[in-house]
């Protein structure tokens, strides 16, 4: 079976939310309004998610007990209760794939071994080859850079941008080569587009200091 891992999901998700109903049904009706926005998005992440993950995707979210417990604390972290679109749960997927802490946040299925620790920075190229479409509001060591899905597109491809201490008449020029190589320290998704922290890539040291490096997403 081609999709036998989105299948899979599918099943999960629906096993995940006959557990929520269990406990739902127990509740006096004033903790059912409390939980109101939950019941909702659980809801909503049980009859959409698997329409927008691919098959790798799935197989990532088959490795936790409950995924639908995972994928509905980012949906209501996002979106609260406005109405769901396409875009939504897509970047929820990824803010959640990209977050180095949602295998400690979220209890694995059995049997399961946590994913190898990467050791390694995210370099900023990395990041939009893997984000397209989609803009990006840096700060950078040159300066703040901002970047529609074209210049992006542009960026990757070889092409400087400017950027500038918060004033535009002092915007000077960043190769591509100097940024795309940088690390990003911190990335999170809002409205339309990322916002990005991104600096110098660090060597891990000797000292506690290096265990402080890396990248946040979440």
């Amino acid at each position: 079976m081609e999709n036998k891992h989105q299948v899979l999901l599918f099943e999960r998700l629906r096993e995940n939310y006959a557990g929520f109903v269990k406990e739902w049904t127990s509740m006096p009706a004033s903790e059912l309004i409390d939980k109101a926005e939950e019941i909702y998005a659980a809801g909503l992440v049980k009859e959409h998610l698997v329409g927008y993950v691919d098959e790798e995707q799935a197989k990532w979210f088959l490795r936790f007990q409950n995924p639908l417990e995972i994928v509905r604390d980012k949906w209501i972290e996002e979106n609260g209760m406005a109405t769901v679109h396409d875009e939504d749960f897509s970047h929820a997927v990824w803010m959640i794939m990209d977050c180095q802490d949602t295998e400690s946040l979220y209890a694995l299925a059995p049997d399961v071994d946590p994913a190898p620790v990467r050791d390694e920075p995210v370099t900023v190229r990395e990041f939009i080859e893997k984000h397209p479409n989609v803009a990006f509001d840096m700060m950078t060591p040159g300066g703040f850079v901002y970047l529609t899905p074209e210049k992006a597109k542009q960026l990757l491809s070889g092409q400087n941008v400017k950027g500038d201490p918060g004033y535009k008449e002092y915007a000077r020029e960043i190769t591509s080569d100097e940024l795309l190589s940088q690390e990003v320290v911190r990335a999170n998704y809002a409205g339309s587009g990322w916002h990005i922290i991104s600096g110098e890539i660090r060597r891990v040291e000797q000292d506690t200091t290096s265990l402080e490096q890396g990248v946040t997403m979440c």
